[in-house]
């Protein structure tokens, strides 16, 4: 079976046979058994040719996505912010420092993946409200593992309080100076 002729039905007029004949598709004009002439192929389109480009995620994904990332955040950041190195008798912490490295990371990996830099303060105020609602619990210093409060762990727990609005507020910056450029392609694009 070498062509499709869609039978005698007036919807099948004017369609393209399914396969192509031996010699190619645009080697003849007329189809074997049929005076009707062929379709050319159609030329290619020029969206098609253009690299796809990912879309963003909608927005109800990503405000759940900014909302998850910002409670990984607050948990995992108030378990880490807790450890601390001693040199030489001065406690440094340094678990502080990679809570808000890592919080920094995903509020920014957030709005970077929805293309949104709000969603990176949304991020960023969830992981805040969650360490502030950490923060009240009495067995906070269990969660850290300090049992006594020491002047090592309360600069890093005033350190990570803190810091996560300082982190995100860079956050913010960062995001919104990556997605500036690729707006503006898409504004000059249109």
């Amino acid at each position: 079976m070498a062509y499709d002729d869609a039978g005698t039905s007036p919807a099948g007029e004017g369609r393209r046979p399914a396969f192509a004949d031996a010699a190619g598709a645009g080697a003849s004009a007329l189809s074997p058994g049929d005076d009707r002439p062929r379709t050319p192929p159609a030329a290619p389109d020029a969206r098609a040719s253009a690299p796809a480009t990912r879309r963003a995620p909608v927005r109800p994904a990503a405000v759940a996505g900014a909302g998850g990332a910002g409670i990984v955040a607050a948990v995992f950041g108030t378990l880490l912010h807790g450890h601390l190195v001693f040199v030489g008798g001065v406690p440094l912490p340094v678990g502080a420092l990679g809570a808000l490295v890592l919080a920094g990371s995903l509020f920014l990996l957030c709005g970077l993946w929805a293309r949104n830099v709000v969603l990176t303060a949304v991020a960023g105020a969830v992981a805040y409200g969650g360490v502030a609602l950490l923060s009240t619990s009495s067995k906070t210093l269990i969660l850290t593992g300090s049992s006594v409060t020491a002047p090592g762990s309360a600069l890093a727990g005033n350190l990570w309080l803190f810091g996560v609005l300082a982190v995100t507020l860079a956050a913010v910056a960062v995001g919104a100076g990556v997605l500036a450029p690729s707006r503006l392609r898409r504004s000059t694009a249109r």
